[in-house]
This record gives structure tokens, sequence and C-alpha cells, in this order.
């Protein structure tokens, strides 16, 4: 609808950019917050956001280029052109996640504690991003005749904003998970508490995307969805299960 933010001495500001930036300051400043409070170093906390921004950066452009390729065939500059958007979500944590792990592993931090120390401000960062997404009309939605559609400049049906809807759904989680974190609870929980609600509300959501085509009866993202469930449910049995033991 705005994707471009403002312009100022010839640099444009493209509102997708300027709210993933955005998003990210805030999972910084949040991380070395939090990091304190749980009796974590900030410094590594903030070192391990840089590395998963980076590296999650990479992975959901990574994604975004694969599902269209066709787009960039004679105009491989426009593969890092990442502030007019393109970003696939579910790319960029697959590859965060084992950037994450093999970080975490090489310097021997507290793996699973630091995943806790992320869970609620995941998606918190991510619904900032869906806003820069809605503002740049991607990742839109199915036409509707509902009370609840809005007509994209250049486009001629009104259409469900799911970037809202899914922006509004990570607000909630992580507000709830905040609110849950107050407990101690075993090191893991919190993080597989977030994928769980997560993968199962966008499984759905995609049912009212209109930039997805399925595979097999399912879109790509909702296949991530449903395997991303299933492991994050079995991993939080087995935390329970270890510490148990």
């Amino acid at each position: 609808m705005y994707p471009v933010l403002f312009r100022f001495h010839g640099m444009t500001i493209y509102t997708y950019g300027f709210f993933v930036a955005l998003g990210v300051l805030t999972a910084y400043f949040l991380a070395r917050r939090r990091a304190k409070a749980m009796n974590l170093d900030a410094a590594m906390a903030a070192d391990l956001v840089f590395y998963l921004f980076v590296s999650g950066v990479i992975g959901a452009r990574l994604f975004y280029v694969i599902q269209h390729y066709e787009d960039y065939h004679g105009h491989l500059l426009k593969i890092i052109s990442i502030p007019e958007g393109g970003l696939v979500w579910y790319g960029g944590f697959i590859v965060a996640a084992l950037v994450g792990l093999g970080t975490a592993a090489w310097k021997r931090w507290p793996f699973l504690k630091l995943c806790d120390l992320l869970a609620p401000i995941l998606p918190l960062a991510h619904g900032i991003g869906r806003l820069g997404c809605f503002f740049n009309g991607c990742c839109y939605g199915r036409p509707t005749d509902s009370v609840f559609g809005i007509t994209f400049p250049g486009d001629d049906v009104p259409r469900y904003p799911v970037q809202l809807f899914e922006a509004a759904a990570l607000f909630v989680l992580s507000m709830g998970i905040f609110y849950f974190s107050r407990k101690k609870r075993q090191d893991g929980e919190l993080f597989m508490l977030y994928l769980i609600v997560y993968s199962v509300f966008r499984f759905f959501i995609e049912f009212l995307r209109g930039d997805q085509t399925a595979l097999f009866f399912l879109t790509l993202p909702q296949w991530t969805s449903t395997l991303l469930f299933f492991g994050a449910v079995f991993l939080f049995f087995m935390i329970h299960k270890s510490t148990k033991a």
C-alpha cells in the first residue's frame, strides 16, 4: 500500500525494510534486557541476535528466490534488493536455527536457555515485520466480500489483510509467552510452546492467503507448519522426560 516510506536526498527508505529493521532493533534491546533478568550474559544475547538476524535474512531471502526464481532470471542484482520485500519466514527460521545451534555448541552457550530468552521476543519482532508486509502489499490474502476486505492500490478486488491478522496473533502470542515466562519452567519449554502455537496458527491462516499455491492439497508453509508442530511437540515431551529421569 505504501512501499516507500520516504525519500531523502536521493536515498529511498522502503517501508518493508524499515519495519524489518525495527523488529530486529526491538529484539536486540529486549534480548539484552531479558538476559539480565534471566542471569545470562547480555553481550552473549546481543551477539546471538546478530548471528540469527544475518543468517535469518540470508535463509529467508534464499528460500524466496528459490520459490520465485523466474523473477530473477537475468536480473541477479535484484536478489540482494531485500528492503523492497521478499523474505520467507520459515526459510529464515530454519537457517537461523541451524546457525544458532551450531554457534551455541561451538561457544558452549546454554542453548535451551537462550531459546527461552528469545521465545517471547521472536513473535514480537515477527509481528512488527508483518506490518511491513501489509504496507508493502506482499503476503496478501484471498479475495473476499466480507467486511474485513481491503483493496490494495493496483488491485481491483478487496482481499483479506492476512498480514494484519498474523501480526495481531503474533503480538498476542508474544504477550502470552511473556506472561508464562514469569514462572520457573524447564529449559526449552517456552520456546517449544511458541513453536507449537505459531505453527498451528500459521497452518490455518494459510487458507486465507492468496499468494501461495497448493502442493499435494497444502501450501509449502502448511507442510512446514505440520512438521514444525509435531517436531516441537516431540521435543516438548522429551524435555519433560529428561528432567524427570
